[in-house]
């Protein structure tokens, strides 16, 4: 594990993503507010996507930065959305009531799309990201 955090900020098709690797705790939750921060003033966008699949590590006062910038981008317009998160930072969120940081992630989606589960051998592909494209079924209902 390491004792900092690593955030990269880039564009995309789909919005603005900021992946985060490391620790999210009380020592490193300015840096990912001041990313947040930047990317919402500086970016025109309706999507910010914040990957935490390589955090190592998530307190209360990442949770925190998290939900406040997500109360902020929604009353931007923007989506803020948390892609990826692994078993134990999941659990974390979820132990300090914060399921809507999880819920947005899918619930923001055109259609509704649900997660693909990992284990779903369906696909002949791996996807190694959070796809943001609806399903098969939800586009055909959209027709």
């Amino acid at each position: 594990m390491t004792d900092k955090l690593e955030l990269r900020l880039y564009t995309s098709a789909v919005g603005v993503y900021l992946t985060a690797r490391g620790r999210l705790d009380s020592t490193t939750a300015h840096q990912l507010g001041r990313a947040i921060g930047v990317a919402l003033d500086r970016y025109p966008t309706d999507r910010l996507t914040v990957d935490v699949a390589a955090l190592d590590a998530i307190d209360a006062a990442g949770i925190s930065v998290l939900m406040l910038f997500r109360t902020s981008a929604l009353q931007r317009g923007v989506h803020l959305t948390v892609a990826d998160p692994p078993p134990h930072i999941r659990a974390v969120i979820r132990a300090l009531r914060a399921d809507q940081l999880l819920a947005a992630a899918f619930r923001d989606l055109p259609g509704g799309a649900s997660p693909r589960h990992r284990g779903d051998r369906r696909r002949s592909i791996a996807v190694p990201r959070h796809c943001l494209r609806p399903s098969t079924a939800a586009r055909r209902r959209s027709r």
